[in-house]
């Protein structure tokens, strides 16, 4: 009887030890820094304090908004054109985005990469009248440059 009483006790010392002790170090305990030392230097302002993740990538809507403002001012679309340019540009991004994220060899990758942006120009051009093609056609080759912000 007496072996089975202190099993019983040292049972039970054990699980309450180990709660405790398991609620201190998920951030219940000193003041929600985590225990141990660490905690106690984050507490402190001298350690590793959190970590801040990468800033989020702009939307495909975004990106192409963005497209679409440089465009509009040169082109001068009409309001189908513009819209219709618009949800092309946001489809190439997103199949673009499809094929960044595949598996694959990097010229596997660039050379599908290159038939998406031909066949979004070529689609675009076809939206596009004379004057605007020919406007268009100098961009492209010149390339989209980044307006800087003054």
């Amino acid at each position: 009887m007496q072996k089975f009483q202190y099993l019983l006790f040292l049972g039970f010392t054990l699980f309450f030890t180990q709660t405790n002790w398991a609620q201190y170090n998920n951030g219940y305990g000193n003041n929600g820094y985590g225990g141990g030392y660490n905690g106690r230097m984050n507490q402190m302002g001298m350690g590793s304090g959190p970590t801040q993740s990468a800033p989020k990538p702009p939307s495909n809507e975004e990106t192409a908004a963005r497209v679409m403002e440089s465009l509009k001012t040169e082109l001068n679309f009409d309001a189908l054109q513009e819209i219709a340019i618009k949800n092309l540009l946001i489809e190439s991004l997103n199949a673009q985005g499809v094929i960044i994220k595949k598996e694959g060899s990097n010229e596997s990758k660039s050379e599908d990469l290159r038939v998406i942006s031909e066949n979004t120009d070529r689609k675009i051009l076809e939206l596009l009248n004379p004057d605007q093609k020919e406007i268009y056609k100098k961009i492209v080759a010149g390339g989209f440059k980044k307006k800087k912000k003054k």
